[in-house]
Parts: C-alpha cells; structure tokens; sequence
C-alpha cells in the first residue's frame, strides 16, 4: 500500500474519523473499517494497512469514550463484559455514521470489511454477527467472543462469511485459548476461518502480518 496519500480528519455527527481514499474513488468503492482496540485512536491502526490492495477506502473511527489524552475506548472494561446489545448500539452509531459520509461522496458501497484490533475486534465479530448482511470480510487481531455471547445469539447467519483470526500465544491478556475458542464457534457455525497464531504477547506478529494481506488481497 502506498504511503503517499495521508488520511483526512473528518467529524461526522460528533465522531471523529480518519479517511483515505484510494487515487480513484469508484460508486462501488471497496470499503474497510479499522477499530482500533482499548486506549487507542484513530490513528493507530494504519499501520497494518501496509500489507492490503490499494484499491481500498479506508475508514478508521475514533471509539467515542476518552480514557487519558489520545486514549479512546468502545466501552469501560468492567467484571462482567457488555451484552452483546451495548455493541448492538455502538455499531448501528457507527454505520450510520459511515453511511452519511459515504452518501455525502456518491460512494454506494453498503458491505464492508473489517480490521480490528483488540476490543476493536470485539467490535468487528459483533458487526458481523448483528448485521452479517453489511458485513463481508473480518480480520480479529488478538480479540475474542464473549462466552455469554455465544448462547445468545444465532451464527448460522456467518455460514461461508471469511474470518481471519491472528493471535499471540502470549498474549497475556487475551489468551490465546480465547481466540481458539472463536474460531471454533465459527467454524462449527459455517464459517471460513482462517487462523494464523505465532510466539508473541498482545500484538500482530511478522507471519500474520503477511498472512492478512493475502486474506483481502
């Protein structure tokens, strides 16, 4: 991917994004979402869009609780993780968010693909799981499905859906038998895993790194 465009700062409804369009933006653009994970921003996730086709739009918003300067996070980490309706909630803000700005530039695009990171890839499975119709390819980098989650809901839905799922073996605080246990819910559910671990704690390794560009490319 090239590093000559820089992303724009854009404020839709409140929320704050960071956008880079690819030099020749289509109706039919290739979209992508980057959620950045806990204490993060809007700025952090662009380095692992090296690896991806310069076709894409790339939309990284900013999660709207600030935890410290520069720190935002989805939702405050409690004992007990968010019903999957909290995430219900923080996803449609989102995409409506992401629709008006693609409205507003002609782009027609209305499935995307996911990249998140952490409690941004907590985030990406919800999307896909709520709203699988809007939902096409999803990379989860060190995340996780909640267990409560999954007796809740219906992953039929993901039949066939590509989910790349990379994780450290660590990762001392998502363990890895936590994505282990993701990719086996969507596998037993239909879906296409594709799972890429390696010796590392909470991050993305060099061999997945590499791997996740042949997943969207």
């Amino acid at each position: 991917m090239s590093d000559m465009r820089q992303p724009e700062k854009v404020e839709v409804n409140g929320w704050h994004f960071r956008i880079q369009s690819p030099e020749s933006r289509r109706s039919d653009q290739r979209v992508m979402l980057l959620l950045h994970g806990y204490q993060g921003n809007e700025n952090v996730m662009w380095i692992l869009t090296k690896p991806l086709p310069e076709d894409y739009l790339l939309i990284a918003p900013r999660a709207p609780i600030q935890h410290g300067d520069d720190q935002y996070v989805w939702h405050e980490i409690a004992p007990h993780w968010p019903d999957i309706h909290t995430y219900q909630q923080l996803g449609e803000q989102l995409l409506t968010r992401v629709d008006q700005w693609l409205d507003e530039h002609e782009v027609k695009t209305r499935v995307f693909d996911l990249m998140g990171f952490s409690q941004g890839a907590v985030l990406a499975y919800a999307l896909a799981i709520l709203q699988p119709e809007r939902i096409n390819r999803v990379a989860a980098l060190a995340g996780f499905i909640p267990s409560s989650w999954m007796d809740q809901i219906d992953g039929k839905p993901l039949e066939k859906k590509p989910f790349f799922i990379a994780h450290g073996t660590q990762d001392d605080i998502i363990p890895i038998q936590k994505a282990r246990r993701a990719a086996t819910w969507f596998k037993e559910n239909g879906a296409q895993v594709t799972f890429c671990e390696a010796e590392i704690g909470h991050k993305l390794s060099a061999n997945c790194f590499n791997d996740l560009g042949s997943f969207f490319g």
